[in-house]
């Protein structure tokens, strides 16, 4: 039988384990408008709202099952938040912690009728600035998921959230945020040397350029190119040294000039980048 000493010692250890293996990240975004208001939960240390199901009937769901879609949507952002968690740098995620929220509501937006006398009703997932409550300068910003049922079932892309967040780092701490000359000026390099033959997303303007080059160098893309694998030599420079804490954008010179100086990857020649280390994966 333990004495009440040993009983100490053990529950002492057990809490140091704890502390060890379960650390418990407590979000601090000083500004936040909305923490008097509304409560949040803490997923991977970002602070989430989540908002109750809208009180209306759609798709013949009742109540319990559109509350069963807003669970499904939390584990669903929670393992989208612990991939851009493991995947991204750790100092940018700690420094994202104090100046992100993830915002959450049911909020479905009609679309184009697809028959007569019907509607469909869409989601957004989207980033966009905040304004700090206290009137500071501070910036913040906001990943907005609207419509549960939309997110659960019609975003099946596992690095939604990962696409959001980079575009928060490049609004948020990137010099000059948005109008960053470097990486426009990589975007429109791209844009016209790289990938001629796809009509790729980040071909649609800068910033959806740097989050999708992000997620492609931290994760994968819906576009080619999927992988770091298939990026170029400079894009990949690019998104190295703009994720690092304080951006290092100072050393990144883009590229300038005709399109001789980086090969084009085709479809085909990444498909082969893609089989090799397939090959080699499996070798080891």
């Amino acid at each position: 039988m333990k004495t009440g000493s040993q009983w100490i010692v053990a529950c002492f250890v057990l809490v140091c384990s704890y502390a060890v293996f379960a650390e418990v990240i407590v979000p601090n975004v000083v500004g936040d408008p909305y923490e008097e208001n509304r409560e949040y939960l803490t997923i991977e240390g970002f602070k989430v709202y989540v908002l109750p199901v809208q009180q209306y009937s759609w798709r013949g769901y009742t109540l319990e099952q559109r509350e069963d879609e807003r669970l499904r949507a939390i584990r669903k952002v929670t393992s989208q938040l612990k991939v851009a968690v493991s995947l991204l740098p750790p100092d940018p995620i700690n420094e994202l912690r104090t100046r992100v929220i993830l915002y959450m509501d049911d909020t479905c937006e009609y679309g184009v009728p697809t028959e007569p006398g019907k509607t469909v009703r869409t989601g957004k997932v989207y980033y966009s600035p905040l304004t700090s409550k206290d009137g500071s300068n501070r910036k913040l910003g906001r990943v907005t998921i609207r419509c549960y049922s939309a997110f659960v079932h019609e975003y099946p892309y596992k690095g939604i959230v990962l696409h959001e967040l980079a575009h928060a780092w490049h609004d948020l701490f990137l010099p000059n945020g948005f109008e960053n000359h470097k990486i426009k000026a990589q975007y429109e390099w791209s844009k016209e040397c790289l990938h001629s033959q796809h009509q790729s997303y980040w071909k649609t303007n800068a910033g959806e350029f740097f989050a999708e080059m992000s997620c492609a160098y931290f994760f994968r893309s819906k576009d080619v190119p999927h992988t770091d694998m298939s990026m170029s030599e400079k894009n990949k420079s690019l998104v190295n040294l703009a994720w690092q804490d304080p951006p290092k954008l100072d050393e990144f010179d883009p590229a300038a000039g005709g399109c001789t100086d980086e090969r084009e990857l085709t479809l085909n020649e990444s498909e082969k980048f893609i089989d090799r280390k397939r090959s080699y994966i499996g070798a080891h």
